[in-house]
């Protein structure tokens, strides 16, 4: 038994006016017990240990109270009904999700489809009790909390720093069956979290057959245990709160899957924590480090499909943008490292902030990289399948990338002394052959290169980068560049006209009679 309390910042700031009056609004004339939480053996909940008495202190606790109960308040029709609870979203969107994952004729998508409704079935089953318990016993005990609470009748039990705002500072709520933790978040003062643990609720212990090949099965998982997993007493395990993803978890993990309801999250809407733990997989992979050496093992494909799981958990596809961005955060980047520069190869850029690194792959080369990681008709049949879910609006976004339509690569550029150069073209019509290099050295050299082939080429800085362009009076100078140019003009030209983009077809055809492009025989 241990006390497990953070001393104070002794930078402490004064608080204007003490507790001044934020906690009476809420506690009424009575103070609440406030003391530093201390661990207790055999058990995941803490004790009181010293009493706390400092007002800033107070102060700061009564901030995050007052925060839990209009929460409380704000989802009332939600927590306190008598007719929905928090489970009844999962409860619907389960049930007519059922409905719709048809057999297929395919042997294979068949199973996957019928392990799938398995899944689905006991998800459900799981929501159904708890909501039954949500009626009998939980909301009671939250409604006589919010009440002893408003009282000042309460005991209220902390941990982290109140005043160090680069750390986290929770006050912790106990009833018979409830835990309430309610964070706010280190470095990240203004975000506060609250979730609430559920005693008393079963589990499911769901046998799941081996769906894929295993090498397949263990990219999937690669993907997942390094972003949204983790590995508990051994146990490959993973919290979350959309469904979507508490079924793609279960399908990678064959053997025993153990799947329980842990608690509701309380925030931007409210969610239940499901908990998900691969049972037979036990001690075969013992850390993160582990699962990295595994990655950079694997072939092209299979690292494609790592990729897929990865971007499934700290991924996100931009329809608008045909973009696909991975945020690293700056904790899990030196354990990133390696695969990051395998992933740099496929076209992603690294763009640095503060908290993460953020690698983005933009237009054609993100489209074609979505086709080849659901190139598998049975890894796609799956995403299909779960998108339907109401929740899955990143499978949906996913999906629509793959549809969008795409230019053949090259379809702007033109080869000139074995240098691809793209064609950009000016609203009055001017055209400039261009090619973009990070480095001034790689610049530079191409531009010798084509000055020796004889075209007179110019460099330039962009940005960041260096630049080097042939204009149009340079390119006018040699027919066999008109040729080149006029051929991918009128190509260009067609396209914008089968697209309708009147905008676009105008300014390429100034460009076509700017260089007096001759109609081929």
């Amino acid at each position: 038994m241990g006390e497990v309390k953070n001393n104070p910042s002794s930078t402490a700031p004064g608080t204007a006016g003490g507790v001044g009056g934020y906690a009476q609004a809420e506690w009424g004339p009575a103070k609440p017990r406030i003391c530093w939480g201390m661990e207790v053996k055999d058990s995941q909940r803490l004790k009181c240990g010293e009493e706390v008495s400092d007002p800033r202190i107070v102060n700061e606790v009564a901030k995050l109270i007052s925060e839990f109960i209009r929460r409380v308040e704000r989802y009332r029709s939600v927590l306190l009904s008598d007719e929905i609870t928090p489970f009844s979203y999962a409860i619907s969107a389960l049930s007519d999700w059922l409905k719709v994952v048809v057999v297929e004729v395919d042997t294979v998508i068949m199973e996957l489809k019928a392990v799938e409704h398995e899944v689905g079935k006991n998800m459900l089953k799981l929501a159904e009790e708890a909501r039954e318990k949500w009626f009998k016993i939980y909301r009671s005990e939250l409604e006589e909390l919010i009440e002893k609470l408003r009282k000042g009748e309460a005991v209220i039990i902390i941990t982290g720093d109140p005043f160090n705002e680069s750390r986290s500072f929770i006050a912790h709520l106990y009833t018979r069956y409830l835990a309430i933790e309610i964070e706010r978040i280190a470095k990240s003062p203004d975000n506060i979290t609250i979730e609430i643990s559920l005693s008393d609720l079963g589990g499911i212990d769901v046998v799941m057959p081996k769906l894929f090949s295993d090498n397949i099965l263990e990219a999937m998982r690669y993907g997942l245990l390094l972003t949204d997993g983790s590995i508990v007493k051994g146990y490959p395990a993973m919290n979350t709160n959309q469904l979507w993803q508490v079924i793609a978890w279960i399908l990678v993990w064959s053997g025993i899957v153990h799947i329980y309801i842990n608690g509701i999250n309380i925030n931007n809407n409210i969610s239940i924590k499901w908990h998900l733990r691969a049972i037979s997989h036990r001690d075969k992979i013992k850390n993160k480090d582990e699962v990295v050496k595994l990655v950079l093992k694997l072939n092209n494909d299979e690292f494609l499909i790592f990729l897929l799981f990865a971007l499934l958990g700290d991924g996100h596809f931009d329809i608008k943008n045909k973009m696909i961005k991975l945020d690293i955060g700056v904790s899990k980047y030196e354990l990133w490292v390696d695969i990051i520069k395998k992933i740099k190869s496929y076209g992603f850029k690294e763009y640095d902030s503060r908290n993460k690194k953020t690698y983005i792959i933009w237009t054609y080369k993100a489209i074609e990289l979505t086709r080849k990681m659901l190139s598998s008709s049975t890894i796609k049949a799956m995403i299909e399948s779960l998108s339907i879910l109401p929740d899955a609006e990143k499978l949906r976004r996913l999906i629509a990338l793959t549809n969008i339509k795409i230019k053949p690569r090259g379809s702007l550029s033109i080869e000139i002394d074995n240098i691809k150069m793209s064609i950009h073209v000016r609203d009055e019509g001017y055209i400039e052959i261009r090619i973009l290099r990070k480095n001034y050295e790689d610049a530079r050299a191409i531009q010798e290169r084509l000055n020796s082939a004889g075209y007179k080429a110019k460099l330039r800085k962009n940005g960041k980068s260096f630049e080097v362009c042939i204009d149009i009076d340079e390119i006018k100078k040699h027919p066999e560049l008109i040729a080149k140019v006029c051929e991918t003009l009128r190509r260009i030209h067609e396209e914008t006209i089968n697209e309708n983009n009147a905008v676009k077809a105008w300014k390429v055809a100034k460009a076509i009679m700017r260089l007096n492009c001759r109609n081929p025989t």
